[in-house]
């Protein structure tokens, strides 16, 4: 499996993280453990979750962080794979309503590390940005995180490229730690926070993509298969698409990237859902695809050719521009 250094104490992480939320909810714990052990099976070493996952009350517990945990304990995997987590998430139906303050993210940071079982996580996120609290403010929070050891680096989850930017910066003349990787919505399939239907979120764009290649600051790309758009449509089964899905990526625009990705699929004799997951690895800029599935057999179709790699000119024409 593709690999990237995130910083110098993540050397090695592989490229398809495997996307944890809705374990012990919706996805059982057996389930989740099956998708556990195939994943590291195949060569992956990076979980993505949230203190949010599995939530049902206001800064009560997760799911998928204690089902993680058991996992860890049942197999002795903690120091094989790296752990990326999040917090600072407002409260559950109240977008708006910020967390960034110490209390909050306090909480949040030591709840995550005791149902995880351990003492420290690789990468924690903030789950969301607070615009109207300045930077220097957040970040001198989170450098205790870091500097206490409760976390190895920090990640900005749904923040604008500017916020980014600005926060390291900050963090740079006053010598404190910096924002070392992003979390944002990015797939074949454009999408944008309207149409999600969420205006807290962030979608990968023109201006941001340059500014990342730029920079080079390692993005993980959630929904980064589009919750199941093209291999669902390209194996005619487009009635099964959720509700979800058809809002937020069923666009005239994707509909013209699921042909080409239909034509190059089979060109390549890849799956679709192996494609989707090569387009992000393999672009310009340090990338980690996020997967979730909810049956074994699709992470299995996911992973299936996890180190492809796609030329620039492959990628523009999935996108429909010249290279």
């Amino acid at each position: 499996m593709k690999r990237l250094p995130i910083s110098a104490l993540i050397p090695s992480a592989s490229r398809i993280a495997l996307g944890c939320d809705h374990y012990g909810e919706t996805i059982s714990q057996e389930t989740a453990f099956r998708l556990l052990d195939l994943y590291v099976s195949n060569g992956g070493n990076l979980l993505d979750t949230a203190m949010v996952y599995g939530q049902k009350v206001d800064e009560g517990p997760s799911t998928s962080e204690p089902t993680i945990g058991q996992w860890l304990k049942d197999t002795g995997m903690r120091k094989k794979v790296a752990i990326a987590t999040k917090g600072g998430h407002p409260h559950i139906g109240r977008m708006h309503d910020s967390r960034l303050d110490w209390k909050s993210l306090s909480h949040d940071i030591n709840r995550s590390l005791e149902q995880l079982g351990t003492d420290h996580v690789d990468l924690w996120f903030l789950h969301r940005d607070d615009p109207r609290i300045g930077v220097d403010e957040i970040i001198d929070m989170l450098d205790e995180f870091v500097t206490t050891g409760l976390t190895f680096q920090i990640g900005a989850s749904n923040w604008s490229h500017e916020r980014i930017a600005e926060a390291n910066e900050y963090a740079k003349r006053n010598g404190r730690h910096m924002f070392t990787a992003s979390e944002i919505q990015w797939s074949l399939a454009v999408c944008t926070p309207d149409q999600w239907g969420d205006d807290t979120i962030v979608c990968m764009d023109d201006t941001a993509h340059a500014w990342y290649r730029k920079q080079q600051i390692p993005v993980f790309c959630y929904a980064s298969q589009a919750k199941g758009l093209f291999s669902k449509i390209i194996a005619g089964k487009a009635d099964t698409l959720s509700e979800r899905a058809r809002i937020r990526f069923l666009t005239d625009e994707n509909l013209e990237r699921v042909d080409r990705c239909a034509a190059l699929s089979k060109e390549l004799g890849v799956s679709p859902a192996a494609l989707c997951v090569a387009y992000i690895t393999s672009q310009n800029i340090p990338t980690v695809a996020i997967v979730g599935s909810s049956k074994v057999d699709q992470l299995q179709d996911t992973l299936s050719m996890a180190d492809l790699e796609l030329t620039q000119e492959q990628i523009a024409f999935l996108e429909g521009r010249e290279s």
